[in-house]
């Protein structure tokens, strides 16, 4: 067997590859023109390893990426909680429908989008069902542009699968973790509602055991899966636990919802007027994350695919961060 994996050099997608690459399945990774090759290792010593250079948004460079495919792990997108709408108009929805295209014409067996709970209004919900619970798409362009792609994919004709990570995906080689550490040990790392609100945690390395099934099981066809890690900690469990892995001050001050809401949009609107290409401070998704309860129920994929999480989510936050040296604790 042999798959795609699209995107396949960054945080999630490398880790998917790592995962089918350790089942014996054969991986070709295909990588932006400009994409760097960090994340996957030494290429030329990894038996069953194919990197292929192309761009998801000009079809004429994807011709033949997918021919001998049973496969395609759809992982590549633009991922930010702030921008314009056509920067992911063009990567996150025409970049997907160009990769469908060339998996039809190739006759791929399955495709496994990876896809966000950010298709979701966070309104609140504790062990919400992925499949019943509906979907937005308003909370910002990237999510409006995510739900676009998940329909592209059901009405596409191919057999699919929809795997949702949860709310918080992290591990090694993660982006934005050192973004988070940087405030949490200056002791400037505000909390909302003193961090009572539970989320899905989502170790990396569990995520891929996840996408790994969602590829291979039978039964997961045409379904839709949130994977994440066991229980529902709050964000104030959370940040508790990693302050105490770095020695950093304990989070806090606690804001109340209506400011951190405000505080969010406003530098979000002033940063689109002012300096549209420079990534603010504070986005209004950002504002509004620890206000409500954001827990999608794992039963389907329990039950469905046999997904079992390999650590929990405080063994995979000590993991992140040994696995970035941070913290004396991280030895």
């Amino acid at each position: 067997m042999k798959a795609l994996v699209t995107g396949g050099h960054g945080f999630i997608g490398s880790h998917i590859v790592d995962r089918l690459l350790d089942e014996g399945i054969e991986v070709r990774v295909l990588v932006s023109p400009w994409g760097k090759l960090d994340n996957l290792g030494d290429v030329d010593a990894r038996e069953g390893l194919e990197v292929v250079r192309a761009d998801i948004t000009k079809p004429e460079t994807l011709a033949g990426t997918c021919e001998g495919c049973h496969l395609v792990y759809h992982s590549a997108a633009r991922v930010a909680d702030w921008g314009r709408w056509k920067a992911f108009e063009i990567a996150n929805v025409e970049g997907t429908k160009n990769v469908l295209e060339q998996a039809k014409r190739a006759g791929v067996g399955r495709w496994v989008q990876v896809s966000s709970v950010a298709v979701h209004e966070y309104s609140g919900f504790r062990d919400a069902d992925p499949r019943t619970t509906p979907r937005g798409g308003k909370i910002v362009n990237y999510a409006r542009s995510k739900v676009m792609a998940e329909d592209l994919v059901t009405q596409s004709g191919l057999e699919y699968v929809l795997v949702r990570p949860g709310l918080w995906p992290f591990g090694p080689r993660d982006p934005n973790f050192p973004r988070i550490l940087g405030p949490l040990q200056a002791g400037k790392f505000p909390m909302v509602r003193n961090g009572r609100a539970v989320i899905n945690m989502a170790y990396v390395e569990n995520l891929a055991v996840g996408f790994h099934l969602a590829g291979t099981v039978p039964a997961a066809a045409g379904k839709t899966y949130v994977i994440a890690d066991e229980g529902a900690p709050t964000w104030r469990e959370v940040f508790d636990y990693l302050a105490e892995l770095v020695e950093a001050p304990t989070p806090g001050p606690s804001l109340p919802c209506w400011l951190s809401k405000m505080a969010g949009w406003t530098v979000d609107w002033t940063w689109s007027l002012f300096a549209p290409n420079r990534e603010p401070p504070l986005s209004g998704y950002a504002g509004e994350l620890m206000c409500n309860d954001i827990h999608f129920s794992t039963a389907a994929a329990v039950e469905e695919l046999g997904y079992r999480p390999l650590v929990d989510w405080r063994e995979g936050m000590r993991r992140t961060v040994a696995a970035m040296g941070k913290g004396p604790k991280a030895a």
